[in-house]
């Protein structure tokens, strides 16, 4: 159980009872950087009360998700958002989902942030009705290096929760924010909504206040009751008549004028409008309704932004626009049963025929019928994503073998397993990029290594995240895939000591740009060099934890790879923070980390 408590505060009116509560279990999340074998760096430490504030620095014990900064969008398997008028100013890239015990009216949330502060961009509740409410949204703060306890709302809302959703934006982070834990503060009984709570309440406490205005504030006489009388009784039907006559003139003129366009210019103009505001262009106009209902404006379409209203309704209402679509992000959506797999199914068998790219992350609706259905219909399939979908299992996953046009496939943290994986990669030899990252279920990452050796010599990227599995073996194999541009090794412990694997890898695929080695100990300079000899192209090195590792070699770096723009040594013990001191200054275009924390009372630890 969490730890819960009371606290009283006393009002001018009353004395009110608040509940604290901190969070008792996570629900669902989009990354972190730990894996399931452990609780280091992972979102379930976002339980209980908090362990290292107020300490500030990178702990173990922590939620740390698993980008920052704009590195892996950058990356050759980066991939591009569709429909970006859609996102606006704030963009959710990661998110979590908070189970409270107890449900109450929210008050406040606080969000204990113990390294690289700034990155929460939403904060929204679940009510007990099961629909979605936005508490607080504002764009990511760069904070600087210190601990904080982010508390953004202080005002009452008309609805209960016991489950938070907080929405991140780390991309504009120097390095990993960390995040201890969050209260939820609320009251079990209905408190009286203050001014600006909400557009119902701002309006009501407004009329309230016109139609309450103290008599002595208004000149004597017959003027104060005609004007009260005025005010209650003329003025409503004076304005209501009013904005009916100049709505109606102005949607005829603005209608003439559009009907005069032809109706290329109108899919041009439309073609800049988010998803949302096509919608409401359908309500305008006979006009407006047949431009923005043209298929065309809808051939790449993100209901990411959209994930709290998307439903099996909204599916259904949108599919006669749908005809031509080729590009659809879902990610996020549907979840807590808000989207059923037979609404999905049907969905997709009626739009999904010229699909080339399904992003379905974190949709825990997808199960074995999804994926049947997909593959039945979408045989043109380039770009796969299915991050997090977890209620799929091998005979699900058996139906993507049945698709030869895959070319980008993301499995992060969902449980394929070998057999079926094998398979896959079989029927697709045109593969450039495939993630892997977190996927426990697989026995054996160095028979997946040769698999893609034999059969997928186009690979360009390959993400083996905590792939434990993977050892010098599979590493020699992936020497083949000579295209490879990017590969991720990061917490691959069965690699061990490297050696001739890696420097063989090196020396076969020239074209790599990211290597990314995090907590492969046995890293050395001589392996590291295979790679500056060999590999003119890198822009991004992680040799996070790399103890062998020693000034020099990472100077001849600094000085030969032109082209270098990352390079972390965090945790490298051979490394000085003079060191990168001198680095920073001698090297401003390289971006350098070192991860470090502090006590309490600034002492280096």
């Amino acid at each position: 159980m969490a730890y819960s408590s009371f606290v009283n505060v006393r009002t001018p009116d009353a004395c009110v009872r608040f509940l604290e509560q901190y969070a008792d279990k996570v629900l669902d999340f989009s990354s972190h950087y730990g894996s399931e074998k452990s609780v280091s760096y992972t979102a379930y430490n976002l339980t209980g009360k908090p362990s290292k504030y107020p300490d500030y620095g990178d702990f173990p014990q922590t939620f740390v998700m698993r980008t920052y900064g704009r590195w892996w969008d950058e990356a050759p398997s980066g991939t591009k958002k569709f429909m970006p008028q859609t996102y606006g100013k704030i963009d959710g890239r990661d998110f979590v989902d908070l189970f409270f015990e107890e449900p109450v009216y929210p008050w406040n949330v606080h969000i204990f942030e113990t390294y690289n502060p700034g990155s929460v961009v939403r904060i929204w509740a679940l009510s007990t009705v099961g629909s979605w409410h936005i508490l607080w949204e504002g764009e990511p703060q760069i904070v600087g290096h210190t601990p904080r306890i982010f508390s953004p709302i202080e005002k009452a809302f008309n609805f209960m929760t016991k489950i938070i959703k907080l929405e991140f934006d780390q991309s504009h982070h120097d390095y990993y924010p960390e995040i201890d834990a969050v209260l939820l503060v609320g009251t079990r009984e209905l408190l009286a909504l203050s001014d600006g709570v909400d557009e119902l309440s701002t309006g009501k406490s407004l009329m309230h206040k016109i139609l309450n205005l103290k008599m002595n504030e208004i000149p004597q006489g017959d003027l104060s009751s005609n004007f009260s009388s005025f005010l209650q009784d003329d003025f409503p039907k004076i304005l209501k008549d009013s904005e009916e006559s100049f709505s109606t003139s102005r949607v005829h003129m603005a209608d003439d004028a559009f009907r005069a366009l032809p109706h290329e210019t109108m899919l041009k103009i439309f073609g800049y409008l988010d998803l949302k505001s096509l919608c409401r262009c359908s309500q305008v106009s006979t006009h407006f309704h047949n431009a923005s209902m043209d298929p065309f404006l809808y051939i790449e379409i993100s209901f990411k932004p959209y994930w709290n209203c998307v439903t099996d309704k909204a599916l259904k209402s949108l599919e006669s626009r749908f005809h031509l679509i080729q590009k659809l992000d879902m990610s996020w959506c549907g979840n807590y049963m808000k989207i059923s797999p037979d609404a999905f199914v049907e969905f997709i068998g009626n739009c999904g025929r010229n699909l080339t790219c399904l992003r379905l992350n974190c949709c825990k609706f997808v199960n074995n019928l999804c994926l049947k259905k997909t593959s039945e219909v979408c045989k043109n399939l380039r770009e796969l994503s299915l991050r997090n979908c977890v209620g799929i299992d091998d005979k699900g996953f058996s139906h993507l073998a049945s698709l030869s046009t895959l070319s980008h496939l993301d499995f992060y943290r969902s449980p394929i397993q070998l057999i079926p994986l094998v398979e896959i990669l079989k029927a697709s030899p045109h593969l450039k990029h495939l993630n892997l990252g977190s996927c426990d279920s697989i026995t054996s990452m160095d028979e997946v290594a040769v698999a893609l050796s034999l059969h997928n010599k186009e690979l360009s990227s390959i993400d083996f995240w905590k792939g434990y599995s993977l050892t010098n073996f599979g590493l020699q194999a992936l020497s083949e895939c000579k295209m490879l541009e990017e590969v991720d090794f990061g917490w691959c412990f069965g690699i061990g000591m490297p050696g001739e694997s890696l420097r063989n890898l090196a020396s076969n695929c020239p074209h790599l740009q990211k290597i990314f080695l995090a907590a492969v100990r046995g890293v050395s300079d001589m392996d590291i060099n295979a790679f500056l000899q060999n590999c003119p192209e890198i822009q991004q090195l992680d040799l996070l934890g790399a103890w062998e590792i020693t000034p020099d070699i990472c100077l001849q770096l600094l000085m030969h790879c032109k082209k270098l723009r990352l390079l972390d040594v965090s945790f490298c013990d051979k490394i000085e923070n003079s060191h990168i001191d001198y680095w920073k200054k001698s090297f401003p275009h390289v971006s350098l980390k070192k991860s470090f924390h502090l006590r309490q009372h600034g002492q280096n630890c």
